[in-house]
């Protein structure tokens, strides 16, 4: 494979998420990390129906998931309200974890 004229390492060059889309960063356990990305791997582009052809598409479906299982869980099914001005969400892990 000879290198493409846009990268030198011959690697396609990124997509850009759309305007829609917005970039996630997360700490996780190495394990989880291996055991989606693994998930990620069998099962895109297979001749059965159900596997993700990107890995943001696979993270995006399971984190939807999570939301709607959490808003049943806690708000009634609905979507929660806003987080208000000024407030954040907790950064890091907790102390002694």
């Amino acid at each position: 494979m000879s290198p493409s004229p846009e990268t030198p390492e011959g690697k396609a060059p990124r997509k850009k998420a759309s305007p829609a889309q917005r970039k996630l960063n997360a700490y996780v356990a190495p394990e989880v990390q291996e055991a989606i990305k693994r998930a990620h791997y069998w099962t895109s582009n297979r001749p059965r129906p159900g596997g993700y052809r990107t890995f943001s598409a696979l993270v995006e479906d399971v984190l939807r998931a999570k939301a709607e299982e959490l808003q049943a869980a806690f708000n009634d099914g609905q979507p929660f309200d806003p987080i208000p001005d000024g407030d954040t969400l907790q950064q890091g892990r907790p102390l002694g974890q």
